[in-house]
């Protein structure tokens, strides 16, 4: 049996639904924040934090990190001042360091469960 193949990739959403991370809810922040640009830019926007949002994790790393609630949503991360671009790095600085936090959370939980994995179910 292998411990590897048990962790299977999925999908995570760094900040989830309930911190308006999800595309509806980004629609609607992102327009609100920058009401003076056309719609297709406003989706540029939208995809460009998708894409920021969005991270491959094992379905373990995913499940135990999924209900964490950092302590910015979205709307707060749009809030940044400047321009759309400004506004988008200072969001890429902040949730590359959300990931690094989840993943130092994760890190302990999966070397635990390995280590019970390796001793109770390998041998």
């Amino acid at each position: 049996m292998s411990f590897d193949l048990w962790r299977q990739l999925t999908v995570e959403h760094v900040l989830g639904a309930s911190q308006g991370g999800y595309l509806k809810e980004l629609r609607q922040a992102v327009e609100r924040r920058f009401p003076e640009l056309l719609p297709q830019d406003h989706e540029k926007i939208v995809l460009t934090i998708d894409e920021m949002n969005t991270v491959t994790a094992c379905n373990f790393c995913n499940s135990t990190t999924s209900r964490d609630r950092n302590e910015k949503s979205m709307v707060d991360l749009l809030a940044a001042e400047g321009t759309p671009e400004d506004v988008l790095a200072e969001m890429r600085l902040a949730l590359a360091h959300i990931i690094e936090s989840k993943r130092t959370n994760a890190t302990w939980k999966l070397a635990s469960i390995r280590e019970a994995f390796d001793r109770l179910i390998a041998t």
